[in-house]
């Protein structure tokens, strides 16, 4: 467990709110420039905006600064970053991508749209990226997918098809090396594998830039492309030449171009069934076995209620050491919203000591809202952020969020709830009948009110029992000081010390009531599992449960068998 208790998951606090901006959520980026913290960009209602997180949060609306807009339909646009430039796909595959400039005071901001394949079959330095799908920027050159086939553009720095001003650097927007990719064609994958969802890569030490092979990937397969470095292998790759694919994964490729997240030199991404959490360097690992099983088996419980049809606009990120996979898709006014993150606890593996697999940390539950429409994180000065544009149930609009994993409180003073679910405990004898009798909580880290109930159920027994309720609390500042308040005059005042409670003693199970199928008290049977639901900042430090052994009579239970049930 990290942290050496069970505490609760990382806090939203709100960046952007009451933002005149409507119509459907399309995408989104978080841009880095060349000299500057990054800031995000998002596509709404076919109008991009620009969101400075790195300083006040305040929203500039690109599209009417500049006059370029995109479809305001599509449900999933597509971002990437080449140098120093954004490109923004629209998704229809017929709408030439915008390119963005900061200008970091260098150059003079810019938004323009691409020229797209102006001369088809021609070396020319106005052949642009065209209209495609998903892209990354891999080997010097940002490739591009459009249905089966991809391609790429020039490599960075060409003094042919690159500009001064830019350094040359702008030749990643042009196509003037790649006989296949300004003729408008491109490398395909098999016609049985389905459209590209996804172009990625993963660090790779043993290769000239550290990148590794560039996966592609579809809903049923990835494949790995051996793709040219140099101009020269690059310029002479055609048809008859291509480049090496290799098929990486036969059966289970990702749902999701945002949702392939890079782990150091692995790829973690939702495949089918049900979204079910795969990797690709397990794939390799494991290549020759009969099953390439999903490594997502503990929460399960959770990706089995993934509704397919809306999956393909997940995300996921990599923050604070964890991964972070956004689950449970459900239709909202801004398209489609999540109710629920997965995560992925990495600190196992982070230590010099014995390692152990990565831990999934159960779901970090928003089914009561604001629902996650996309997630993004970046450095900005050496710090780790993390953000989520959401749906606001409350205020019914598009926000942005940041992900706080420092504070204990959400949105201001709103305490968090989190449900804790141990495993059923037999006592070490399964065949035993016991009685539950009473259990301990040693709660840590109390600040403010918390609010406990205990819960409890058991054998098979699907319905669970309130067993108690209490509250602790402990005050955060001299505000709440029960004795001696001080004012609340606005100034800041230092956070007191959080308080413990070890063991806070639960009683004996009053009235309990009668389980239908075996005739007997819901706190007599043969193991039992606990439900904890907490509301407040405190961390759990351990929890033990004690039962009393029961007399059992021989065959207790056996029914005879009536002519209506020989059958």
């Amino acid at each position: 467990v990290r942290g050496g208790g069970i505490g609760q998951r990382p806090v939203l606090q709100p960046l952007a709110q009451d933002v005149p901006w409507s119509g459907l959520y399309q995408g989104g980026m978080l841009y880095q420039p060349d000299y500057a913290d990054p800031h995000l960009l998002l596509l709404i209602g076919g109008r991009l905006y620009r969101v400075r997180v790195d300083t006040d949060n305040r929203i500039d609306d690109l599209s009417a600064t500049y006059g370029h807009t995109m479809p305001a339909t599509e449900q999933e646009a597509f971002f990437s970053q080449a140098e120093m430039f954004a490109v923004i796909q629209a998704g229809d595959y017929s709408t030439l991508p915008l390119f963005y400039d900061f200008g970091d005071g260098i150059r003079a901001e810019s938004l323009r749209r691409s020229l797209g394949v102006t001369n088809p079959g021609v070396s020319d330095v106005n052949n642009e990226i065209p209209a495609a799908g998903p892209m990354a920027d891999y080997a010097q050159r940002l490739w591009y997918a459009y249905s089966r086939g991809y391609a790429a553009g020039d490599i960075s720095g060409s003094t042919f098809s690159g500009t001064p001003g830019f350094a040359y650097r702008d030749s990643v927007l042009k196509l003037t090396e790649n006989p296949i990719a300004y003729g408008g064609d491109g490398f395909a994958v098999p016609t049985v594998a389905g459209r590209i969802r996804a172009l990625a890569h993963a660090s790779n030490l043993d290769t000239a830039l550290g990148e590794s092979q560039l996966f592609v990937f579809t809903r049923r397969s990835i494949y790995a492309c051996v793709a040219p470095v140099t101009r020269d292998d690059w310029t002479a790759s055609d048809n008859d030449q291509q480049p090496l694919q290799k098929v990486v994964l036969n059966r289970g490729g990702s749902y999701s171009g945002r949702a392939v997240v890079p782990v150091n030199g692995d790829l973690f991404f939702p495949s089918p069934p049900n979204g079910d959490v795969r990797s690709v360097q397990t794939s390799l690992r494991y290549f020759g076995q009969w099953g390439n099983v999903p490594l997502s088996t503990n929460i399960s419980r959770a990706t089995a209620f993934n509704d397919r049809s809306m999956l393909s606009l997940s995300s996921g990120i990599q923050f604070e050491n964890r991964m972070l996979l956004t689950a449970l898709p459900t239709a909202c006014t801004a398209g489609t919203g999540f109710q629920a993150i997965l995560p992925l606890n990495f600190d196992t593996i982070s230590t010099f000591e014995e390692r152990k697999p990565p831990a999934w940390e159960g779901v970090y539950d928003f089914s009561g809202g604001p629902y996650i429409l996309q997630m993004f994180e970046g450095d900005f000065g050496g710090r780790e952020r993390a953000f989520a544009v959401v749906w606001s149930v409350a205020r019914e609009q598009i926000e942005v969020w940041e992900i706080r994993g420092d504070l204990r409180f959400e949105n201001g003073e709103n305490r968090v709830t989190r449900v804790i679910e141990f495993p059923a405990y037999s006592f070490g004898n399964p065949f035993g009948l016991k009685e539950l009798d009473t259990a301990e909580i040693w709660l840590d880290k109390i600040l403010g009110g918390t609010d406990i109930e205990v819960y409890y159920r058991p054998d098979g027994y699907s319905c669970w029992v309130k067993w108690w309720a209490f509250q602790k609390s402990a005050a955060k500042d001299c505000r709440d000081d029960t004795v001696s308040p001080c004012a609340d005059d606005g100034y800041p005042v230092e956070t007191w010390c959080e308080q413990d409670a070890i063991p806070v003693m639960i009683p004996k199970p009053v009235f309990p009531p009668c389980i239908p199928g075996n005739n007997r008290p819901a706190n007599w049977g043969y193991q039992f599992q606990v439900r904890l639901v907490i509301k407040g900042w405190a961390r759990v430090r351990g929890f033990l449960v004690h039962a009393l052994w029961r007399e059992k009579k021989p065959y207790e239970g056996l029914a005879c068998q009536t002519p209506s049930t020989r059958l």
